[in-house]
């Protein structure tokens, strides 16, 4: 083979490895999209609902009621501490029609933490926990509740939360309380729950939750932080019931 014909040879010889490489090791957008849906159906499977084994032995499920209108259900437990403060408390729930058939349960995978747990309670106090996310065919009757063992610690002193200016109405959206929500101490807070729950002689008429992403210690702050809880049923005449436990219990934490 002459040296022309030899040199002829060798460029298409790399022009076909430079091909063929590029076939096997450069992933076209169709390629690159099906890549990304296979990982998020395979990071969806992984993911695990809240089980609730044993239930906590000093954290007391007072009391339970479901709250429904046209917009959905409201689930809402009553709990009370009977132990030492206790963080990352996970809350099982099942919500029944009259007949005892499950409507919904709240160990569905991927639900917001505050959809699943509580973020602390401390020793001695009783507070209200809501899950304003479900939607069910049929009517909601009756509501298991069960609170787990604590997932995480409780530092001895924990940020103060405090709300205030609370009052109710009704406007287009529904009925709603507002108010103003103030991060006392030196800790951001992020996804701070605000509950509020209604009652008129120990019945629950009405509940509600608004999530805030980001609470700014009110040092820091030039105006107030504002709330609005909108409710899954009719607050009017009762009492209004409002409370928003810290997420992040200390520098460095976590929610």
């Amino acid at each position: 083979m002459s040296h022309a014909h030899l040199a002829v040879a060798m460029v298409a010889l790399a022009a076909a490895s430079v091909a063929l490489t590029g076939c096997l090791g450069v992933e076209t957008t169709p390629e690159k999209s099906a890549a990304k849906a296979r990982l998020a159906v395979k990071s969806i499977a992984d993911q695990k609902g809240v089980v609730v084994g044993k239930p906590n032995a000093t954290i007391k499920v007072e009391a339970s009621a479901v709250v429904q209108d046209p917009n959905g259900v409201a689930a809402v437990v009553r709990v009370r501490n009977t132990g030492d403060t206790q963080a990352r408390l996970p809350v099982g729930i099942t919500v029944s029609d009259a007949q005892g058939k499950k409507l919904y349960a709240n160990n569905i995978p991927g639900l917001d933490p505050s959809l699943v747990s509580l973020p602390v309670l401390r020793k001695g106090e009783e507070a209200f926990w809501v899950n304003n996310q479900i939607l069910v065919a049929g009517k909601a009757s009756a509501i298991a509740a069960k609170v787990g063992a604590a997932k995480g610690k409780a530092p001895g002193a924990l940020p103060k939360i405090t709300l205030s200016d609370i009052a109710h109405g009704h406007d287009a959206d529904g009925f709603y309380a507002k108010g103003i929500v103030r991060n006392a101490s030196p800790i951001a807070q992020k996804r701070l729950v605000v509950t509020c729950v209604a009652r008129a002689g120990g019945k629950v008429l009405a509940a509600g939750r608004a999530v805030i992403d980001r609470l700014l210690p009110a040092a820091g702050l030039k105006k107030p932080t504002t709330f609005t809880v909108f409710f899954i049923g009719d607050p009017k005449q009762s009492e209004l019931d409002c409370s928003a436990p810290p997420t992040v219990l200390s520098r460095g934490g976590t929610q």
